[in-house]
C-alpha cells in the first residue's frame, strides 16, 4: 500500500484505556438517552467509520493486536490495539494512535510497538469494516470522569456479512474504575443491559472467519490461568475470578440457543467460582462472600435442570440405539423431551432477568475494583500480603488429604458417599488446574488426568442417578403402561452401565492413590 506523503512521528508508547461494554437493544439505547442517568449531560452526535487491516496470513491477529484506519469527519486516526483474549478481558486496554493525513495504513509509524516485529514491510488488506452513529457525552460523578457513548450500527466484513451493534461503552477518563461500575449500574437500574466482554475487533474477526455472524453453537472452554508463585494472593484471585465471570459469559449464547455443551460450560464456570471462592475464603469478607455464592447457587440451579434433562435424553437415547423401533422408548423419549424444552425456557427466562444481569455486571466490578478490601480488617491484610504460591500448596494439600478420606472403604460406599467422593475430586481438579501455572506442567497434567478420569466415572453414576429419580417423578406424574414399561428398559441398562464401570473406577482410584502429589515437588520458578 501507498505511503502517506508526511508521515506523523512515530509512536513508543501505549495509552492504556479503562471502559466497560454494555449491549443493550436499539428501543432501550433510545430510552436511556432520555434518562436521567445522564445527570443533564449533553449527547453530541458523530459518524465512525474504523476499518481493521492485518496481512493475507492476519499476522497481526495472532499477536493478539488490532489495527483500523479510523475516519471521523476530516480527522483520521490509525489504531493500533491489543485483543486480550476473553479470559484476560478486565476493561483495560493498551492502544497506540497516531494521526494520518490520508486513510492509509502504515506501520512503519508502529514499528517501536512489541508485536509488530518485521511487519512493517508486509502489504495489508481490509479485513472487516466498522460502522457507528455515536451519541456520547462526558459524566463527572464525584469528582470521575467516564465518557459515555451509545454506539449503534454494524460491523460488516469484506465479503457482505454483517453484525449489528447497539452497545453502550463506558471510558474511565478520571478517576477509577469504582466509577464506572457506578454509572453502569446505574443504566443497569433503568434498562436492561448485558456485559460484552468481547471487543468490536474481536467480534469483527469472529465475523470475518465464519460463515454465520455468531455460531451460538460454538461454546467455549475454562482454558488456563496465568499465575506465579511470587503473586500476591489478592491478584491472584482477580485472575481466577475474572476467568471464571468470562467463561460463564462467553457461553451464554449457546446455553441461550438451547446448545447443550452451553450448559454445561457455564455450569463449569459456576463450579469453578465457587471453589476459587472457597480457596480464599479465610481472606475474604463474609457479606460479599455470601452474596456471591447465593448467586452462583441460584443460578446453578437453573442451569442444572436444564443439563439433567440433557442427561436423561441422551441416555434415552443410548438405550434407544438398541431397540430403535420400540415404541414405548420413543413415548418416553417424547415425554423427556418436553422436559427439557421447559427446562430451557425456564433458563432464558432466568438469563433475561434483572437479578442475572446484576449478578454479572455485580460480580466483575467486585474484582475490578477490588471492593473485598476493608481498610484495617485482618482479611484485606492477608490477602494483599499473603503469597499465592505457599497458600496453593497448602489448599492442595489440605483437598488432597480430603479426598483421600472420601474414598476410604470404597466398595462399601454409598450413592450419598460416592457423590461426596466426586465433590472432594472435583475441587481438587479445580483448585490444581487454577493453581496449574505455578508447577511443573507435566506433573500437573498427570496428576489431574488421573483425578478427571475417575471423576468422569463417578460422574457417570451419578447422572444415572439423577435421571433414575426425574423419569421415576416424570412416570409417577403420567403413569401409562407405555411410559412404566420404558422407564424399566432404561433403569435395566443403566443398571447394566453402573455394573461396568466397576472394575474401572477401582483401577482409577489405585492408579490415582500411587499418583505423586505435584504441589510437594520442588516449585517452579
Amino acid at each position: 500500500m501507498a505511503e502517506n506523503k508526511a508521515p506523523a512521528p512515530a509512536v513508543t508508547a501505549a495509552e492504556m484505556r479503562y471502559a466497560l461494554a454494555l449491549v443493550v437493544a436499539p428501543e432501550d439505547a433510545a430510552r436511556l438517552k432520555r434518562s436521567g442517568v445522564l445527570r443533564g449531560g449533553q449527547l453530541s452526535q458523530r459518524r465512525i467509520t474504523s476499518t481493521y487491516y492485518d496481512t493475507h496470513k492476519n499476522e497481526l491477529q495472532r499477536r493478539t493486536l488490532a489495527l483500523s484506519v479510523q475516519r471521523e469527519g476530516r480527522r483520521v486516526l490509525e489504531t493500533l490495539e491489543a485483543m486480550p483474549g476473553f479470559a484476560a478481558a478486565n476493561g483495560e486496554r493498551p492502544m497506540w494512535q497516531t494521526p494520518l493525513t490520508r486513510p492509509v495504513p502504515d506501520l512503519k509509524l508502529l514499528a517501536k510497538v512489541d508485536g509488530i516485529g518485521k511487519l512493517e514491510d508486509e502489504p495489508l488488506r481490509p479485513v472487516f469494516t466498522c460502522r457507528l452513529r455515536r451519541s456520547r457525552t462526558v459524566l463527572e460523578p464525584d469528582g470521575a470522569a467516564v465518557a459515555l457513548s451509545f454506539d449503534e450500527g454494524e460491523i460488516r466484513t469484506r465479503g457482505g456479512r454483517k453484525l449489528p451493534v447497539s452497545e453502550i461503552e463506558l471510558e474511565l477518563q478520571q478517576g477509577t474504575p469504582r466509577a464506572v461500575f457506578a454509572l453502569a449500574n446505574a443504566l443497569a437500574d433503568e434498562a436492561p443491559v448485558r456485559v460484552e466482554m468481547r471487543s468490536k475487533a474481536v467480534r469483527g474477526y469472529a465475523l470475518a472467519k465464519r460463515a454465520e455472524p455468531r455460531d451460538a453453537s460454538a461454546a467455549t472452554r475454562f482454558g488456563a490461568v496465568d499465575l506465579h508463585r511470587g503473586m500476591a494472593a489478592e491478584d491472584a484471585l482477580a485472575v481466577i475470578l475474572r476467568r471464571c465471570l468470562a467463561h460463564l459469559l462467553a457461553n451464554e449464547a449457546a446455553a441461550r440457543a438451547g446448545k447443550e455443551e452451553g450448559v454445561h460450560q457455564m455450569r463449569v464456570a459456576l463450579r469453578r467460582l465457587r471453589v476459587a471462592l472457597q480457596l480464599f475464603r479465610s481472606m475474604l469478607p463474609e457479606v460479599e462472600r455470601s452474596w456471591v455464592s447465593g448467586e452462583v447457587k441460584w443460578l446453578a440451579s437453573a442451569l442444572g435442570r436444564a443439563r439433567n434433562w440433557d442427561v436423561v435424553n441422551g441416555l434415552i437415547r443410548r438405550v434407544r440405539t438398541g431397540m430403535v423401533d420400540d415404541p414405548d422408548l420413543a413415548a418416553l423419549g417424547h415425554a423427556a423431551e418436553r422436559e427439557r424444552r421447559r427446562a430451557y425456557d425456564a433458563l432464558r427466562g432466568v438469563l433475561a432477568t434483572r437479578r442475572y444481569m446484576q449478578f454479572t455486571l455485580g460480580l466483575m466490578g467486585w474484582i475490578e475494583t477490588r471492593a473485598w478490601r476493608r481498610p484495617g480488617a485482618l482479611e484485606t491484610s492477608i490477602l494483599q500480603v499473603s503469597i499465592v504460591g505457599k497458600l496453593a500448596d497448602e489448599v492442595l494439600e489440605r483437598r488432597y488429604r480430603k479426598a483421600r478420606g472420601r474414598a476410604r472403604n470404597f466398595d462399601r460406599l454409598g450413592t450419598v458417599g460416592r457423590h461426596r467422593l466426586r465433590i472432594a475430586l472435583k475441587k481438587i481438579r479445580y483448585a490444581a488446574e487454577s493453581f496449574a501455572s505455578i508447577y511443573a506442567n507435566k506433573a500437573v497434567h498427570r496428576y489431574v488426568k488421573h483425578v478427571e478420569t475417575l471423576q468422569d466415572g463417578l460422574g457417570q453414576l451419578n447422572d444415572i442417578a439423577s435421571s433414575e429419580r426425574l423419569l421415576r417423578n416424570l412416570v409417577q406424574r403420567r403413569p401409562s403402561q407405555a411410559l412404566i414399561r420404558a422407564d424399566a428398559l432404561v433403569r435395566g441398562w443403566c443398571a447394566h452401565v453402573a455394573l461396568e464401570c466397576e472394575p474401572a473406577l477401582k483401577k482409577g482410584l489405585k492408579r490415582l492413590k500411587k499418583a505423586e502429589p505435584f504441589w510437594r515437588r520442588p516449585a517452579k520458578d
